[in-house]
């Protein structure tokens, strides 16, 4: 035991030496990270930028901004100080920031938004769109490349030398004095104007400021930050100065077309959004020349009715937070970049939107969409933004789909008019689109009838840009065939319908004509004589506006916007509207004032429930009868879903083998399920089944 004792005294002092040693040999491994630092951040950038002129431009024109990015990678991979395996966290870390930026070069590639800390919480979203953007030879390539990487960090892990000891002080030590100088180099830029304290504009501000520097700053970044003078009684104060009700500004006029409704009628009308995936005039691209018109009818809308710019919180993606400006009235510049609200706030509380606001007033409100209805939680979280149905694609028969594998918009139309028949009273809908959504096929060759480009801006993705001529003209149909049946429909209807972001075919806002990729075009059409204003204005101002003209101020968002003239953009407005949005969704709801929050709503999904009248088996055949069937109801025997044949929105089929059929359960039930069958959506009553012919 002495030994053994003295042996260890004789080891500590040697274990200690080392200790120094290693710590006395920290400068040249800081000039070695600081190398792999410049190296990670000159690929990362390069990916980031995607040209060489442009990576160019942007070492030569804001070398500080490249020296920032550096030391936020310098400050990661100092961390290996912290760990045994020291080299096999530098490279790992190193692998991890270079595979970033590829990633970060492909999503922009796709979708003109770079990539944000957000975006790596969007998992089911991202993998139910992954067949869309990406061919099965490319997701097994990329499949095969994580594979690849994780067996090389695991083996750099188990085979570089671990150090005997770590002095973990000295390497928290390291670790705080990078970042702090990293954070003061920060605040430094931002006080002498080289840098902004906030990125709302992602796709300028990751090309002027650089990845690393950009993602780091949205990486779990989320809600709306507490403004500095928030209070109650700031709060109270608001409310104070917007109470007042506003004049209308639209009245309905004396014309031929308006003579079948009366007066009254024509002060209270249903109110119908179509929000157009990624739609928008494609004139307005300077220097190009196609073969036709690819939306026509959408051009004679534009000569006959009101309409103007409406400029939306992103480009190439992000339909639910154009949607969410557009229902609510917040503004998703002060909400953490790259985060929708829909996955985050929306699912722990209420939100007032225009359907609280026109529910005062007697309208029953019904959202659609032609696609999947759990996409980004809608059928959750359209009962916290009070709702009173739900119609998404599961509960859509005999839907058509297009090459890409999206709806076809034409699916909204009866579902839409279904909605306005089955209220008493007036309705509000809104209705989101699909089938024009990207990916736009860079290998697309237009077909001998179809629109052809002569010419077009030559850093646009040529053949994406003719794959999105020629899938618009659905739209244009869509929008000529919908707006008649609402003209024929025998209450007074306004329409007002929008792209929700320009789309991702390497547009910039220099082959714009008004220079301002974040500009969509928006039309007020309606079927009863009323002349509109259309100005121009953020999304999050639109609904307000319309209750505005209509002579309706209710809610929260709807009186303050109503407050302002509808182009401020000034700073007191905004810090006001910073604070009510952090007060409703985050703060002490003050400004429900005595009303209080809006409580969630029953949410129906679907115009009308799935039912089961009832269930006969015979000879191996279970012929079950209701209503309102789709393709995607599946009959239920308890939790197990049978194979389920759709004949028609009336008649289910499962043809079972007799042993199944023996032991089939006394009673069944039909359930909406999602596309991959991965989530139940809802479920009927149970009928007991009714057997003959031996299964009694």
């Amino acid at each position: 035991m002495k030994k053994i004792f003295v042996r260890g005294r004789e080891r500590a002092p040697e274990r200690e030496r080392r200790v120094r040693v290693d710590e006395a040999r920290f400068p040249m491994r800081l000039a070695m990270m600081a190398v792999f630092a410049v190296v990670v951040a000159l690929i990362v950038e390069g990916c980031n930028q995607s040209t060489v002129p442009r990576m160019i431009r942007y070492l030569t024109e804001r070398p500080f901004c490249f020296a920032l990015n550096c030391m936020v990678v310098l400050t990661t991979l100092s961390l290996s100080e912290l760990f045994k395996r020291r080299k096999a966290v530098v490279w790992t870390v190193s692998a991890l920031w270079i595979v970033l930026g590829f990633v970060n070069m492909t999503v922009t590639h796709n979708r003109t938004l770079p990539l944000s800390g957000g975006d790596l919480f969007l998992t089911w979203e991202v993998v139910s769109l992954i067949t869309v953007y990406f061919s099965w030879a490319e997701i097994i390539a990329m499949f095969l490349g994580a594979v690849a990487l994780i067996a090389a960090i695991v083996w750099m892990f188990s085979r570089t030398a671990a150090r005997e000891r770590v002095n973990r002080y000295f390497g928290l030590g390291v670790v705080a004095v990078v970042a702090l100088s990293v954070f003061a180099l920060h605040m430094g830029a931002i006080k002498a104007g080289i840098m902004p304290d906030e990125f709302p504009d992602r796709v300028n501000s990751y090309r002027d400021y650089g990845f690393t520097t950009c993602f780091s700053f949205t990486f779990g970044q989320k809600g709306i930050a507490k403004p500095d003078e928030y209070s109650t009684e700031t709060v109270e104060e608001i409310m104070t100065e917007i109470d007042e009700e506003p004049q209308p500004s639209a009245e309905p006029t004396a014309v031929p077309a308006a003579a079948r409704f009366s007066e009254e009628s024509r002060k209270k009308p249903n109110i119908v959004f179509l929000q157009l995936e990624s739609f928008f005039d494609v004139d307005t691209v300077m220097g190009a020349e196609l073969s036709r018109d690819p939306t026509p009818y959408f051009h004679e809308l534009l000569k006959a009715w009101p309409n103007g710019y409406l400029y939306v919180p992103t480009v190439g993606g992000g339909t639910a937070n154009v949607e969410f400006e557009v229902m609510s009235g917040m503004n998703m510049d002060f909400f953490g970049a790259g985060e929708t609200p829909y996955n985050t706030i929306i699912q722990e509380t209420t939100c007032e939107t225009i359907a609280n606001a026109l529910r005062l007033h007697g309208y029953a409100s019904t959202a659609l969409h032609n696609n999947t209805g759990t996409f980004f939680s809608r059928n959750e979280d359209y009962a916290n933004l009070g709702y009173d149905r739900f119609v998404c694609l599961e509960y859509m028969p005999d839907v058509e789909y297009n090459e890409v594998g999206w709806a076809e918009d034409t699916a909204l139309i009866p579902q839409i008019m279904d909605a306005l028949k089955n209220s008493e009273d007036r309705d509000l809908i809104f209705a989101i689109t699909v089938a024009s959504h990207g990916k736009y096929r860079e290998d697309y060759v237009a077909p001998e009838d179809g629109v052809h480009v002569f010419s077009a801006p030559e850093e646009m993705y040529q053949n994406a840009f003719v794959d999105y001529v020629n899938r618009i003209p659905a739209v244009d149909s869509f929008l000529r065939e919908m707006l008649a049946e609402l003209e024929r429909y025998s209450e007074p209807v306004i329409c007002v319908f929008y792209g929700d972001h320009l789309p991702g075919v390497g547009l910039t806002p220099e082959m714009l004509v008004n220079g301002d990729f974040y500009a969509s075009r928006y039309v007020i059409w309606n079927n009863y004589g009323a002349t509109f204003e259309a100005p121009d204005m953020q999304a999050y101002r639109l609904s307000a506006e319309l209750l505005r003209q209509l002579g309706v101020s209710d809610g929260v968002m709807t009186k303050f916007h109503q407050s302002y003239p509808v182009n401020e953009e000034g700073e007191e407005y905004l810090e006001k509207l910073k604070t009510l949005e952090y007060d409703l969704l985050y703060g002490d709801k003050a400004a429900y004032g005595e009303a209080g929050a809006p409580e969630p709503t029953d949410l129906q999904l679907g115009n009308a429930p799935v039912t089961v009248e009832s269930a006969d088996l015979r000879y191996g055949r279970l012929m079950v009868t209701g209503a309102h069937f789709t393709e995607f109801s599946a009959v239920m025997s308890g939790e197990d879903a049978l194979p389920t044949v759709y004949i028609d929105t009336e008649h289910l089929a499962v043809y079972l083998p007799p042993d199944e059929a023996e032991d089939l359960a006394e009673t069944i039930c039909v359930a909406q399920r999602t596309m991959d069958g991965s989530k139940e959506l809802s479920r009927s009553p149970e009928v007991a089944v009714q057997r003959y012919q031996g299964h009694q």
